[in-house]
């Protein structure tokens, strides 16, 4: 059995737990359509280095050696553009498993309207030895190449004479410094800045949610959870508070609706934090685990909106919380912004009949 065919068992990652493989470990489990797609990914991180404008994944039967492209132009395949050929094998890519590959891109260009690609790039977890330095002396490897076409083996022969006359004399006249190979470890180098990198391997999270502060016009989407807090403060202070303006101007409700605020946007960024750093609905499980703790205080008869607004706030700092990778970096803050998340998607009401 190949390891591109191995399934790990379940206990190798238990379910709501990080995988404690290494990124390099993991890669050998993967089926080769992971590891294509890894590799779309990873190319797409590269749009800025080479300028591509757009990255595809072609992949199967007729693929013709090109499982990644991008593309330099508007022309794309018949213009300026990169190949990535991916390839998932139990052991090392070899020169041998890359020639027959090689003819691909000379096919493809003398049968169908692509332009070869300027470069032609080999995706493996591994790489043999033979095969890098051969890429890295351009010349020496059109002098391999040219006499493999000139043997027997099975994909020369599959070609009528031809086509197989055609390509070597395109390949004659090529630039064989076009291939190149790259290993795991320089994917894993650019893979491992992104955002995508410990969801990518189910890893913890790292860093920190980047500090979000509330602008200075309220926006739409705070909409709600205003709305009730002015219910809140009509209820408390008085009618005259008719609108989020007279709130921020009221001196006795001005800086408590700057610190819900603030509140309500570091828990915004937490959510977004969670979105680019972890796989699945981490967060929204989060709110659902707050939720269920929560609803119960707010279920109880209170004077006022405003006491069942501090009963809740006070009660999001006190609930202890386990399972999420999110709860070393959940704070106060941002317990009490996520209460304000869930007023305003009227999952929680302060005033009694949700006013």
């Amino acid at each position: 059995m190949s390891v591109s065919q191995y399934v790990p068992p379940p206990s190798v990652v238990p379910h709501n737990q990080f995988d404690t493989r290494t990124p390099l470990q993991q890669v050998f489990y993967w089926t080769p359509e992971q590891w294509e797609q890894f590799t779309c990914e990873w190319v797409r991180m590269r749009r800025g280095e080479f300028g591509y404008l757009g990255v595809e994944v072609l992949g199967g039967t007729n693929d013709r050696g090109a499982d990644v492209v991008a593309f330099m132009s508007e022309q794309r395949l018949n213009g300026i553009w990169h190949c990535y050929q991916c390839k998932h094998y139990t052991d090392d890519l070899t020169l041998d498993d890359a020639l027959p590959e090689m003819i691909k891109p000379f096919a493809a260009a003398l049968e169908t309207s692509r332009t070869l690609p300027s470069r032609y790039i080999f995706v493996a977890p591994r790489i043999h030895p033979r095969l890098k330095d051969m890429v890295l002396t351009p010349a020496a490897l059109k002098d391999r190449f040219l006499t493999y076409m000139d043997g027997r083996t099975k994909p020369v022969a599959a070609l009528s004479s031809e086509t197989r006359a055609a390509v070597r004399a395109l390949a004659e006249s090529t630039d064989f410094s076009m291939f190149w190979t790259v290993n795991l470890d320089e994917v894993l180098e650019v893979y491992s800045k992104s955002p995508l990198f410990a969801s990518r391997f189910n890893l913890p999270p790292t860093g920190k949610p980047r500090k979000l502060l509330p602008p200075l016009e309220p926006q739409v989407s705070e909409a709600r959870y205003l709305q009730q807090l002015l219910d809140v403060y009509q209820e408390r202070f008085g009618e005259d508070i008719a609108t989020v303006q007279h709130a921020f101007e009221h001196p006795d409700s001005g800086e408590h609706l700057g610190r819900q605020r603030v509140a309500f946007f570091d828990a915004e960024a937490l959510r977004m934090y969670a979105r680019e750093s972890i796989a699945g609905d981490t967060y929204e499980e989060l709110q659902d685990d707050v939720l269920t703790n929560l609803i119960e205080v707010a279920a109880i008869d209170y004077p006022s909106g405003w006491d069942r607004l501090q009963q809740v706030l006070k009660a999001s700092g006190q609930m202890t919380l386990t399972g999420s990778p999110l709860l070393h970096l959940f704070r106060n803050s941002q317990r009490q912004g996520m209460c304000h998340q869930l007023a305003n998607v009227d999952k929680l009401h302060w005033c009694k009949g949700g006013c």
